[in-house]
Parts: structure tokens; C-alpha cells; sequence
């Protein structure tokens, strides 16, 4: 009975400690790793738009217009934005796995009696990150009615990636998603209906 209570106690002890840590990461390394990667997807995009193809941003969409300037046709150049999409997931993709190896999470051992006034004291243990998968990377294009036949158009670039920490017995799962305007256009003249309710649809690219 002595055994088997101070085992229970022992198991108790473990689960307790543990769920306070997981606490500790979800609230405040998973925002950590949430800032960082943001920033890294901000950047890559920055970065893949200064290429030579994309300085023109017209060559993104051809606009048609009639002879009473409203829009006939929108039409996308995907081997431009197919480009511009493998930049920016190549890009992301290179700078997230240095983060990875780079960038440990430090945890206060004092994190695990789940008490917010001594967490940021004692020493610190290292958690390692690991991204699961490739970028996932995509692009979607909206319409927006700015008044009188005036439509403003936009083309995001979303970034997603999955980063998981690694705690004694348990993965925390980190799911990082982004977008960023990439192309804007002030239409003037009248635009199809069509537009608003489908925009130019939106593909995924794995790199």
C-alpha cells in the first residue's frame, strides 16, 4: 500500500509539473515562435518582390477595358506569380529552417509549479523547434468597392507553417499564418459582378 501510494504520488507529481510547463509554452514560447516567423514571412516577401520580374507590377494582371471604359477582362500572368510564389516559399522556407536550428526556447525550470510570480526565475533548459513540412504558400486576389465604378484590387501572398516544440514526452504543435499585399490597383470604370464574387481564385504552392 506504502509502494503503490507514493507511486501515485510520483505520477501525480509528474502530470502536475508537466501540464504547467505545456502551459507555460503555449503561452508564451508559442507566441515567441508566432513573432519570429511572422517577421521571417514579412521579410521573404519584401525580399522575393525586389527580383527584376516583379518591379513592373503590371505584368502580375492585364486589364481590358471598352470603349465606355468599363472592364471586360482581368487576366492573370500565373508565370509570374508562379515565380513570385516559389521566391518567397524558397526564401521562407531557408530562413524557418535556420530559425530551427538557430533559435532554442528557453524555459525557467521554476515554470513547472505553474506560478506566474517565480517563473522568470532559476535557471533555464533548452526546447528544441522543428519545422514539420515544407511553407505552404498561396495567393488570392480581392475586389472592393471604393465608390462610383472605382474598385480597388488586391493580390495577397499567404504563408503558412507548421513548427512544432519539443517537450519531455509531448509536441506542441505551432500553426503560423500570414499574408501580405503584394499588388494594389484603383479600377476606374465599371468591373463585372463576377469579380467580387469569385475574385481570380487561388492555387497553393509546395516548394
Amino acid at each position: 500500500m506504502a509502494f503503490s501510494i507514493s507511486f501515485s504520488l510520483v505520477i501525480a507529481s509528474f502530470l502536475y509539473f508537466r501540464s504547467n510547463l505545456i502551459n507555460y509554452v503555449e503561452k508564451y514560447a508559442s507566441g515567441l515562435i508566432t513573432t519570429k516567423v511572422v517577421d521571417i514571412f514579412n521579410d521573404s516577401t519584401t525580399r522575393a518582390l525586389t527580383g527584376d520580374m516583379f518591379q513592373d507590377k503590371s505584368n502580375f494582371y492585364e486589364i481590358r477595358y471598352d470603349s465606355e471604359g468599363n472592364v471586360t477582362l482581368i487576366s492573370t500572368d500565373m508565370v509570374v506569380i508562379n515565380a513570385l510564389m516559389r521566391d518567397v516559399a524558397a526564401i521562407t522556407q531557408s530562413e524557418v529552417n535556420k530559425l530551427c536550428k538557430e533559435e532554442k526556447v528557453k524555459v525557467p525550470y521554476s515554470s513547472i509549479f505553474g506560478s506566474m510570480v517565480i517563473a522568470n526565475y532559476g535557471g533555464k533548459y533548452e526546447l528544441n523547434i522543428e519545422l514539420v513540412g515544407n511553407i505552404q504558400c498561396n495567393y488570392r486576389t480581392t475586389f472592393e468597392s471604393k465608390g462610383v465604378n472605382q474598385t480597388l484590387m488586391c493580390m495577397y501572398i499567404d504563408l503558412f507553417a507548421d513548427i512544432s516544440v519539443m517537450l519531455p514526452l509531448y509536441v506542441k504543435n505551432v500553426k503560423v499564418n500570414n499574408n501580405m499585399v503584394v499588388y494594389q490597383n484603383l479600377i476606374v470604370g465599371k468591373v463585372p459582378e463576377f469579380y467580387f464574387q469569385y475574385g481570380l481564385g487561388s492555387i497553393d504552392l509546395l516548394p
